[in-house]
């Protein structure tokens, strides 16, 4: 989730998911710690691509190509670090000027769509002011349930989880594709779409 936020290093990503189980609640709650709404339920829609032989996947690693209120983003992230509870990985990421043509480029490459996924996604910072100023919440909506991911320092996702009512054993470092291959219904495909 890149937006200004608080990373160890140039490209560390420290991050959890939360299960949301009352959104409005927890949007109201989000508000009280004093957090505003950069982007408001934007629909996202997110590639992941390997090759045939799945060498990324193998690697723990992961090439994505997403489009996210109007504009793409390519994402490279390296294996996570054992650094329970929290999520840690090396996060390279770059915006993309037409995401069609990039796409096409990629699949000339060699690369094929690996997983698809979908959601709607909420953007909340904090003021400037405050301690929780270098955290970044996104609330997202997906086919699977909801989920708020808390990037930042791990000091600092401590307080904002703490702050909203979660405690160390509600954190989840599963990827969105790890989180469906548990949860997907049977009928569906790999894809972790969006029924139109």
């Amino acid at each position: 989730m890149r937006t200004k936020t608080h990373r160890t290093s140039k490209n560390l990503e420290i991050e959890v998911k939360l299960k949301v189980s009352n959104l409005q609640k927890l949007r109201a709650r989000i508000r009280r710690l004093g957090f505003r709404e950069l982007e408001h339920r934007k629909f996202e829609d997110n590639w992941v691509l390997d090759f045939p032989e799945k060498p990324l996947l193998k690697k723990d690693c992961l090439l994505r190509l997403r489009q996210f209120g109007g504009k793409y983003l390519l994402t490279f992230k390296a294996p996570p670090s054992k650094s329970a509870p929290f999520k840690t990985r090396e996060e390279l990421e770059t915006g993309i000027a037409d995401g069609a043509t990039f796409r096409e480029i990629l699949k000339r490459l060699g690369l094929v769509l690996s997983f698809r996924y979908q959601k709607y996604r909420s953007l909340f910072a904090c003021k400037e002011s405050t301690r929780s100023k270098n955290v970044v919440l996104g609330l997202d909506e997906t086919p699977v349930g909801n989920y708020l991911e808390i990037e930042g320092a791990p000091d600092m996702i401590r307080v904002v989880a703490d702050q909203l009512g979660y405690s160390r054993e509600d954190y989840i470092t599963q990827s969105y594709y790890e989180i469906y291959a548990r949860n997907k219904p049977r009928s569906q495909n790999r894809e972790m779409t969006f029924v139109k």
